[in-house]
């Protein structure tokens, strides 16, 4: 066997991880020969992966070789900043799920989506849910992404309006007015409110983390079985909780611009 085939990974997620797990503190500049030898890959197996994550920001060119990119340094500050939000959210959040009894969710806005940050289940563990941590739904069908939507800029609120509003459950938001006036009665109430829009059987309530500015950072929830329970009973706990996180974020310069 050549030194080339000696422990080469299979997949091409294996070969890219391989790839970039070559570099490091010692050594943040590599050739693609080194880069080949130390992931354990053909030369030109290399050589086309390494194009390819500098076509995306993920590697870029320098002298004598390659170093990690922007959009990995981008990654890794997200990752960071998200960890250093579920810690400070994580014990409002064990508590919201002792009082209520169901399932607690801390999500992000990404784009058009609603991204799960952190999930703590409650009693309602059979309940089947879209969301995942590190998963994403379309932030126009979450309570989630609503709250956040509704305290944010024109731009981002466009960005979340798809060109079709895919039906997710039953109860999904079909088009852009009535997604707006769900938006308008969000900063009217403090909280969002859907029932079968994410997903077939699931209610929830979420409302806002907001910085000192009043920009959104955030959106703290608790979903349930619909019809089974009333979720909509638990809207000033959640809204209580996501006051006291705000709070505690504006009082963290750390989180001024996540």
């Amino acid at each position: 066997m050549s030194s080339d085939e000696r422990n080469t990974p299979r997949s091409m997620i294996g070969r890219v991880a391989a790839v970039l797990g070559v570099f490091s503190g010692e050594r943040p500049v590599l050739g693609v020969n080194d880069i080949a030898r130390e992931a354990g890959l053909a030369k030109s197996v290399t050589s086309r992966i390494v194009s390819e994550l500098v076509a995306v920001d993920f590697l870029e060119r320098a002298d004598n070789g390659v170093r990690v990119g922007i959009r990995l340094f981008e990654l890794g500050e997200l990752a960071q900043r998200s960890k250093e939000l579920r810690q400070l959210a994580l014990a409002a959040m064990a508590d919201l799920r002792q009082a209520t009894g169901i399932t607690v969710q801390l999500s992000v806005l990404k784009g058009a989506d609603q991204v799960y940050v952190d999930i703590l289940r409650g009693r309602d563990a059979d309940m089947v849910i879209r969301s995942r941590v590190g998963g994403r739904v379309p932030a126009y069908a979450t309570a989630g992404g609503k709250a956040v939507l509704a305290h944010s800029t024109e731009e981002i609120v466009q960005q979340a309006i798809p060109a079709a509003f895919e039906k997710l459950g039953p109860g999904t938001v079909e088009d852009e007015a009535a997604f707006r006036r769900q938006l308008a009665q969000v900063r009217a109430t403090g909280y969002s409110h859907e029932i079968e829009e994410s997903n077939p059987g699931v209610e929830c309530v979420a409302s806002p983390l907001l910085r000192a500015d009043g920009t959104p950072i955030a959106a703290i929830s608790v979903t349930g079985p619909a019809g089974r329970i009333d979720v909509l009973q638990h809207a000033t706990a959640v809204r209580i909780t996501a006051l006291g996180l705000s709070r505690r974020i504006r009082a963290n310069s750390a989180f001024s611009s996540l």
